[in-house]
């Protein structure tokens, strides 16, 4: 009954259509909130409205808000690939926290020092540009084939991968209302004491609940699949998700060593599955070599 509803409402709010619609929205939301947070800044300028230097002090942290908006539209990115592809729901992952870090470049870049490299914003800057490197050998390594769910044997997972697509969904718009509540409610009582680092209040948690969901589909796997490739894969992604999870809270250049080894594990769990198909690919060869009568030729066998 559940899988049943949570099915219908991915079916409802996952689908190419809304995605348009979904994408349209943020972006006009996003120019809406930048113009506004602008206007508060040049108001905050010049009469000094008492408002959280963590986002008013200076003109380039306006660049926060758009971004912040962005974020939101590759979260349901993320959701929206979970049940066709494993792996590219991986991708949105780091390309996630590659924009939460170039978000961070935009929040501390004038907070600068006698080496770019002494800087606040440098470790984020680095971030997001290794992330985004290792992001372009990510989808190059990924292998470009029609995604298993068309097998009939697996349209009960695929299923099940949806159904829990729209638990996320449900879990995504919940801490979206709950984080934007605390935030707005945190500018009014104390805003001396507002969180400079909106990761806290949102991130932090839906990569926890990301978590949890790639695990049981895992699990849930193991009775659909057989391929130890790509249950090897899988895994290795579930740990990278951990180490991305783990990064978004700690000192920056730790950070960027966390998201490193992340984007690193995904990248090495791609070529370790094209090798075990390969190997298998090739014993299967030989096996059907060995099936084959002498007396036929290569020519008949290819005909």
């Amino acid at each position: 009954m559940l899988q049943n509803l949570l099915f219908n409402l991915a079916q409802r709010t996952l689908n190419p259509a809304v995605r348009r619609r979904v994408e349209g929205t943020l972006v006009t939301t996003a120019l809406v909130l930048f113009g506004l947070h602008l206007a508060l800044y040049g108001l905050h300028a010049l009469w000094g409205l008492g408002l959280p230097d963590s986002l008013f002090e200076h003109p380039l942290q306006t660049l926060y808000t758009p971004f912040s908006v962005i974020l939101i539209a590759e979260v349901y990115l993320l959701v929206y690939y979970l049940p066709t592809s494993f792996a590219r729901s991986l991708g949105k992952q780091v390309e996630i926290v590659a924009l939460i870090e170039i978000r961070s470049v935009f929040k501390d870049l004038d907070a600068t020092s006698s080496w770019p490299w002494e800087a606040t914003f440098f470790p984020h800057m680095l971030s997001a540009l290794v992330l985004g490197g290792m992001l372009v050998l990510f989808y190059h390594l990924l292998p470009r084939r029609k995604a298993r769910i068309e097998e009939s044997e697996l349209k009960q997972f695929v299923r099940f991968k949806t159904a829990l697509a729209g638990l996320l969904a449900v879990a995504f718009v919940v801490l979206s209302v709950y984080s934007l509540g605390t935030w707005l409610w945190e500018i009014v009582t104390t805003p001396d004491h507002l969180h400079s680092d909106l990761n806290h209040v949102f991130y932090n948690e839906f990569f926890t609940a990301l978590i949890l969901v790639d695990v049981l589909l895992l699990v849930v796997s193991f009775r659909y699949l057989d391929d130890f490739g790509m249950v090897l894969r899988n895994s290795g992604f579930i740990v990278a998700t951990i180490l991305l999870r783990r990064a978004l809270g700690i000192e920056p250049w730790h950070a960027l060593a966390y998201e490193i080894t992340a984007a690193a594990l995904a990248v090495g769990m791609l070529l370790l599955e094209r090798g075990l198909n390969a190997r298998e690919s090739g014993l299967l060869v030989q096996e059907s070599n060995l099936e084959v009568p002498p007396n036929h030729s290569q020519n008949e066998l290819n005909s």
